[in-house]
């Protein structure tokens, strides 16, 4: 779905763990922001909570600077696992109707969406249920986070296939945390995958070299902007 601005709904989905994806929506919500749209960062499940880190989707409700109980997540948990093995462990379970809803109720009461999926795109959110079904049955548009250096063309193309495959756009590919100066692998990447990925914007976003999540999405908003 398209907002008024002319930008999609996005999914922001990783490679895997770690590699970014909440700075990465929040610096989306963020560039949205600065153009005028309503956006919205909404994490609907996260696993592995810390009291010594703050939620990822406290930093995306930092970055939407609005309180809205709509963006708060449907199911957050403890243990740093899949969230339907988390939500087993916890005897808890998601409702997927219950976020398909809120992904309609966001939409109706007009934000331009940024969602963040859990880990990679075949990661259960609950049985039955991955962060892929996720953006098939709510028509979201891929963006996918990797890491800038070794690794990322093999992990980038199964992500990519795993969209196509289901019909899922994908709008780009973010290569996150590139060094200053770069290694060879975090070089040549970012032509290699235009090269593997026709048509499909590279964006790299340097490592930041701050631990503050929302300074970090800061300062890669103008990267990002208009994805």
């Amino acid at each position: 779905m398209t907002t008024d601005g002319g930008l999609p709904d996005l999914l922001v989905t990783g490679t895997d763990t770690g590699v970014g994806k909440t700075v990465i929506a929040a610096a989306l919500v963020l560039a949205r922001r600065d153009r005028g749209l309503r956006a919205l960062g909404f994490k609907p499940v996260e696993s592995g909570l810390s009291d010594e880190e703050a939620p990822d989707s406290a930093v995306l409700a930092a970055a939407t600077a609005a309180s809205d109980s709509l963006a708060d997540p449907l199911l957050q948990l403890g243990e740093p696992l899949a969230p339907a093995v988390a939500a087993d462990r916890a005897g808890r379970a998601l409702d997927t109707n219950a976020l398909e809803r809120r992904i309609r109720d966001l939409r109706q009461a007009g934000f331009s969406l940024v969602v963040e999926g859990a880990g990679g795109l075949l990661v259960p959110l609950a049985w039955g249920y991955t962060v892929l079904d996720l953006a098939s049955r709510s028509g979201l548009v891929a963006v996918i986070v990797a890491r800038a250096g070794l690794g990322a063309l093999n992990q980038t193309q199964l992500t990519a296939e795993a969209l196509r495959a289901r019909g899922v756009p994908l709008r780009a590919v973010v290569l996150n945390g590139r060094g200053d100066p770069p290694d060879l692998a975090e070089s040549t990447n970012p032509a290699a995958l235009e090269r593997l990925l026709p048509g499909v914007p590279v964006v790299v976003v340097p490592r930041h070299g701050t631990r503050d999540p929302l300074e970090a999405a800061r300062r890669s908003a103008p990267l990002v902007a208009g994805l």
